[in-house]
């Protein structure tokens, strides 16, 4: 299952205790999409975290994974998942 995923960082927190662990993050992350789990990753242009499209069975198996992200572990980030399903409009076109 495709499954959108909103990363946000924890804006209560400084900018020092993210510094750290940005390298780690962005190796994890790279982990990830080489495994296939990560199809798609961007940061957000508000600078408030990332949105990430990852290939999972359920949004269960998704939030575990991310949790395993530096950032995450830390408490820096949190997640919103959304599973997907085809839409609709295209279904209908195809068949």
């Amino acid at each position: 299952m495709k499954i959108f995923v909103v990363a946000t960082r924890n804006q209560d927190k400084p900018a020092e205790e993210f510094a750290p662990l940005m390298d780690p993050e962005a190796d994890y992350a790279l982990k990830l999409y080489k495994e296939g789990f990560v199809r798609e990753i961007y940061s957000r242009t508000d600078g408030k975290g990332a949105l990430i499209v990852v290939e999972a069975e359920n949004e269960e198996e998704a939030k575990n994974k991310l949790s395993n992200l530096p950032l995450a572990k830390a408490g820096l980030l949190s997640f919103d998942t959304y599973g997907t399903t085809a839409y609709r409009g295209i279904i209908r076109g195809i068949e």
